[in-house]
């Protein structure tokens, strides 16, 4: 099984056109990439699961990839009805597991706590919790090269698209150069892949929209949290050198959960690490 031999399937779901990517039989896991990601992103693991006996579907996430870049509906509690209606225009019933990385594990949460009768688990992968820790990690600092920045930068109205455009795979290559541990993990060619849907106007500000939404976003989670903790099975994932607090932020939040920190790994866990995240999710769905 390769990534290639992926089905690609055009699905319109809640009031857009998103582009997913399938192959498998067997108990569902939908992966949920995040910014600087689409589908793509999960090319090292998801044929490795689908020989492990797992139906496998990759969205590219509103505003990204092959899918629609709408201007709004990036909160949240909105992306989680665009992953339920992709399950239900499949006809899955069953329970599944869904992997977020990034800002995919934001709406990965929210599924959780919102619709914990529709999962099987949730992984969590690298991303502070907005409405617990997010103020620490966007404060000016050293440790954070000046904090997340980019935060504030991708919320900014038509700022990223004024700048960015026609420099994007530099401003790529930068970030790279903060989040990649192992900066191979990410080949010339795997990043003409993303510059093919993302340089452009429409891919930048679809880029950003988790951004421009992420206030509200915030608000959810805190609400979430105010109505209890997590009661699906978590693992929790984070990179030695990206966010290697995953597991302990989440912690007082689940009451089921396990996990730590991928060794030799910055930001990008699937691409750095394939091996490494495949053996956790293999061993934590047994």
């Amino acid at each position: 099984m390769t990534f290639e031999n992926f089905e690609h399937i055009k699905l319109f779901v809640n009031n857009t056109r998103l582009h997913i990517r399938k192959a498998g039989e067997g108990k569902v896991i939908l992966l949920v990439h995040g910014w600087l990601g689409t589908s793509y992103t999960w090319r090292k693991v998801a044929p490795k699961l689908v020989e492990n006996g797992y139906m496998v579907i990759c969205p590219d996430m509103r505003g990204y990839g092959d899918s629609d870049k709408p201007n709004n509906g990036y909160d949240g509690l909105n992306l989680v009805e665009d992953l339920r209606a992709i399950l239900k225009q499949l006809q899955i019933t069953e329970k599944v597991n869904v992997v977020g990385w990034d800002m995919g594990a934001l709406p990965t949460f929210l599924y959780a706590a919102k619709f914990p009768e529709e999962l099987a688990s949730i992984t969590y992968m690298d991303e502070p919790l907005p409405s617990v820790n997010l103020h620490k990690f966007t404060t000016y600092n050293r440790e954070n090269h000046g904090g997340y920045w980019h935060f504030g930068f991708n919320s900014a109205i038509d700022l990223p698209e004024t700048l960015i455009l026609g420099k994007e795979r530099e401003f790529w290559s930068y970030l790279h150069g903060l989040m990649l541990y192992n900066p191979a993990a990410v080949s010339e060619e795997d990043m003409d892949e993303y510059m093919r849907t993302y340089a452009n106007s429409a891919g930048i500000r679809g880029s950003v929209g988790w951004y421009r939404d992420a206030l509200e976003t915030t608000d959810q989670i805190a609400e979430a949290i105010e109505n209890g903790k997590i009661t699906v099975a978590v693992l929790a994932l984070g990179g030695e050198y990206g966010s290697s607090y995953t597991h302990s932020q989440l912690e007082p939040y689940c009451e089921r959960i396990e996990g730590g920190i991928i060794p030799d790994c910055g930001h990008m866990i699937a691409e750095e690490k394939p091996e490494d995240l495949l053996e956790q999710l293999l061993k934590f769905y047994k």
